[in-house]
């Protein structure tokens, strides 16, 4: 084996004027100036932080940021210069040199492209951002990268390489063997003193000293930093996550009209920093401020993952999210749980889902039929006379969109085919999502294009809303309804080095507007509630006087003891997770193990990371984030197995509820309700409506359900609830006069039962009639409980023994 000396001197004799072999000076000198730009290029992605460093510092970054790069560059030209060496034959020569070139064209171009990458994601490409933009149902991050990769950027790569090669070939002619050996020897000492360096401390993210090929080979096979996060959520967990208990908000009185209409009104890629009433600095939803003086706002609602289709499952599943970087849509499309629409639609709301955007995008259309809405609508299924924006582009695919204003105009159409029919009816906004459709006739807000863009495209879904809520006042349902304004995710704009939306859990990614509005219920009320996406359906279900099914995570707002912090994670720049509670914000990074902590109280915009000044409270901080994970894994198990019902929170079992309404004809409805024999109490459906001088329409009916809450003392393992009709009374054949009793729902201890789960007791005394369990006659039905862990447990030893 050759010694180094000796082959430093073999190889510098291959450089002396004159000498005919010119193929390892030109690769000796390629990799010299590849070296060179990669170190503007690693100066460029270090700017900010050297720029704010003294001449010793500034110069450690350098050598911690070129490691990884000259190191590639080091190893890919003295291996190729001792190959072509040590070979004669011209062809294999050739052969080696032609596969050099394109290496050292693709660490170039690499080398490039992250600059773009850490501008847009805060850290290199890898395999968790290519799965999650993938190229038959792509996403915002490769379509934003096709936007700035503009033919001003391939012009400057384009010149980069020739400049590179090029240079390499007129220098080869000049030689310079001295000259290329104290650069090579230089690239491999600053490798020597920046390998010293990665285990420091510097207060810059790891990701801007990563290599773009190491990141993304890397990732290969990695699960993204799950298994961190796993790690950290490895201990014994409570049924609920450990933050403090919420000092709780009043619940509003049950208004004198009745609600019987919900609106979910969702803001697509909308952060609470880009809407007035909640900070923002351009005036661009006039209508969402002026509709808040009938509202309650959350000043502090948070979306626990920011993208679209974790969105969907954390608001129709209300739950926070499977710790996963494939969402639940996608992974378990056919998850058994209950969901929002379809609580919704068996209590008697007839359910739409419209989308401005198309519904295949990322499966949507898959997730919103198994929740259980009636009618779902996008862009295809109607003429939009302001605008479809649509893409021929295969990579795409599913990106077009129509004006939020012709969807706006769908939703009224729907409405409008049964206005008197109670509804709950969906909305996802479109011309916000990337890349941003501005409208018609835009404003000039900002002079950055695509952001001026964003707030225009935000200004018409803003309109669209206020097209919303001028229909429901012109038609006399603003009473009756309950809008809920959400929204979807966040979006950045370069706030801690990011944009779009789902490379971060900053506040610019995670924090949204929230409002419940109604006249009836609001006057204008903000609270400082740390609610989250999740907290949205249980919310409905409670002010809408609908019993709330216990597999749901979320809480209503007005519950007391809830919880006062919210978990949040974005699984694709490392498998980040965080929480907020009070004015505490933690975020820590599952694969390179990074942590921030920000007390949001002095710190809104989170520039100062307290973790690398305040060690005890960043260790308090992360074993409480362990627990949440815990906490929330333990819950994530249980609602996959559905065998852990007996160790979680137990519901409430005091209260026997009953949504009920019935024809009158003498006199209302009445029902006596007994649990395992004993007699539970009575109840009169005095809204149920008079059929004694003419027949009653269903819609009638529907009208007339009202709610019954009837204490009860239960077992420790209750087991059957009875219910009779007490008064049928009929005026005769051929007469409209008759009192029956409709019964829609029970529920008792966090379960409701549905007419499907009734027993007749009496033969042909009542049956199934639409959505609801009539009787007909004086008789009873019974309904089987279901037992819990424990009580299956104890039925199951008192057999074992007999």
């Amino acid at each position: 084996m050759m010694e180094p000396d000796a082959m430093a001197q073999d190889v510098a004799g291959t450089l002396e004027p004159g000498h005919r072999d010119r193929m390892v000076p030109f690769v000796l000198w390629t990799g010299v100036l590849l070296g060179l730009i990669l170190a503007v290029v690693r100066a460029v992605a270090l700017g900010e932080a050297m720029g704010e460093s003294g001449l010793g510092r500034a110069l450690g970054l350098m050598a911690r940021g070129l490691t990884q790069d000259w190191l590639i560059v080091l190893a890919l030209t003295l291996i190729f210069a001792a190959l072509l060496h040590a070979t004669a034959i011209r062809p294999l020569r050739r052969l080696l040199l032609f596969v050099f070139a394109a290496l050292a064209l693709a660490v170039l171009l690499t080398g490039l492209a992250n600059l773009i990458a850490l501008r847009m994601l805060g850290a290199p490409l890898t395999m968790d951002w290519a799965a999650y933009a993938d190229m038959t149902n792509t996403d915002v991050v490769l379509d934003y990268m096709r936007r700035v990769v503009s033919w001003k950027v391939v012009a400057t790569g384009l010149a980069v390489a020739i400049g590179l090669f090029g240079g390499a070939v007129v220098l080869t002619r000049w030689h310079g063997a001295s000259m290329i050996l104290a650069i090579l020897a230089l690239m491999a000492g600053t490798v020597i003193a920046g390998s010293s360096l990665n285990n420091s401390e510097s207060g810059v993210a790891l990701a801007r000293f990563q290599n773009p090929i190491v990141a993304f080979v890397a990732s290969l096979g990695r699960d993204g930093g799950l298994s961190g996060i796993t790690s950290l959520g490895k201990q014994p967990a409570d049924a609920t996550p450990p933050f403090n208990l919420a000092e709780p908000i009043k619940r509003p009185e049950r208004p004198a009209k009745p609600l019987r209409n919900v609106i979910i009104f969702a803001y697509e890629s909308t952060p609470a920093n880009q809407v007035s009433s909640w900070g923002g600095d351009q005036p661009v939803t006039p209508f969402l401020d002026a509709a808040l003086k009938h509202a309650l706002a959350f000043n502090r609602a948070y979306a626990h993952v920011p993208a679209s289709n974790y969105f969907l499952v954390s608001i129709f599943a209300a739950l926070v999210p499977e710790l996963s970087s494939i969402s639940m849509l996608a992974s378990r499309p056919d998850l058994d749980t209950v969901y929002l629409p379809e609580v919704m639609r068996a209590n008697g709301f007839r359910t739409a889902f419209f989308n401005s955007s198309d519904n295949r995008f990322q499966n949507t259309e898959g997730l919103v039929r198994t929740a259980g809405f009636e009618q779902i609508g996008d862009y295809r299924d109607w003429e939009c006379e302001t605008g479809v924006y649509e893409y021929s582009s295969v990579t795409d695919k599913y990106l077009n969109t129509s004006s939020d204003l012709c969807t706006v105009k769908q939703i009224i159409g729907w409405i409008e085919k049964r206005p008197k029919a109670p509804f709950f009816v969906s909305f996802r906004t479109g011309m916000t999502h990337y890349p941003y459709f501005p409208g018609e006739d835009p404003q000039q807000f900002v002079e950055d294009e695509t952001y001026n863009d964003y707030l225009n495209a935000l200004r018409v879904g803003d309109q669209s809303f206020g097209k919303l809520m001028a229909y429901l006042d012109e038609k006399g349902l603003a009473e009756e309804t309950l809008v809920v304004v959400v929204g979807d995710h966040g979006e950045a704009f370069g706030q801690h080095g990011t944009y779009v939306h789902a490379a971060g859990i900053h506040e610019e990614n995670v924090h949204i507007p929230f409002a419940l509005i109604n006249p009836q219920l609001f006057s204008g009320e903000r609270t400082d509630l740390i609610v989250g996406i999740a907290d949205v359906g249980p919310t409905i279900t409670d002010l809408m006087g609908i019993a709330t099914p216990s597999l749901w995570e979320g809480r209503s707002v007005f519950a007391r003891k809830r919880p006062d912090g919210v978990m949040f994670f974005s699984p694709w720049n490392g498998f980040l997770v965080g929480y907020r509670e009070a004015d505490e914000k933690f975020i820590y990074n599952g694969n390179t193990k990074e942590i921030q902590l920000y007390d949001l109280a002095v710190d809104p915009g989170e520039k100062n990371n307290l973790a690398e000044t305040d060690p005890e409270a960043t260790s308090a901080a992360r074993i409480k984030l362990g627990k949440v994970i815990a906490a929330h894994n333990r819950y994530i198990d249980w609602l996959l197995t559905q065998s852990g019902a007996a160790s979680l929170e137990q519901a409430d079992r005091s209260v026997i509820e009953i949504v009920a309404s019935g024809t009158s004809y003498k006199s209302p409805p009445e029902g006596w309700v007994m649990m395992d024999g004993e007699h539970v109490g009575g109840f009169k459906v005095t809204t149920a409506p008079s059929n004694a001088e003419r027949a009653v329409s269903q819609e009638e009916i529907d009208a007339g359900y009202a709610t019954f809450n009837l204490p009860v003392q239960a077992g420790e393992c209750p087991r059957r609830i009875e219910l009779y009709f007490l008064n049928d009374e009929w005026a005769g054949e051929g007469k409209t006069g008759d009192t029956d009793l409709y019964i829609r729902s029970v529920s008792f201890a966090g379960t409701t039962y549905y007419f499907n789960r009734f027993e007749p007791i009496e033969k042909k005394a009542g049956g199934h009639a639409g959505g609801s369990y009539r009787f007909w006659r004086k008789g009873g039905a019974s309904i089987d409980l279901d037992l819990d862990q424990s009580c299956l447990g104890a039925d199951f030893a008192a057999e074992s023994t007999e």
